[in-house]
């Protein structure tokens, strides 16, 4: 084997391998970004609230004692931060959000 051939071997197979390294970045999932407990992005009405404010363990019981509007049917009050939230419990939408009074 001559030289010219083995540079030429060796620049095809870098070219390959640099080749397979781009495709195998690119099919990485993007990172998720998930907010935290104190950093939770603003929610408005519409969005989907995280699951964990699905569940019937985080519903707010004492929701008129607190100044809210009777839940609409499969709904819920959470409290998210400094809002109280009306989320549907099939879907998890937010249907109504109400600041937490000081």
């Amino acid at each position: 084997m001559n030289s010219k051939s083995l540079i030429a071997g060796l620049t095809i197979l870098g070219c390959v391998s640099v080749a397979s390294f781009a495709v195998q970045a690119e099919d990485a999932p993007a990172p998720t970004v998930q907010p935290s407990k104190d950093n939770m992005r603003d929610l408005e009405k519409g969005d989907r609230a995280p699951e964990k404010f699905q569940r019937p363990g985080a519903a707010i019981k004492d929701w008129k004692q607190k100044g809210l509007k009777t839940p609409a049917e499969q709904s819920q009050w959470v409290r998210i931060n400094d809002k109280y939230v009306q989320v549907q419990t099939t879907n998890g939408q937010i249907t109504d959000i109400v600041p937490v009074k000081k």
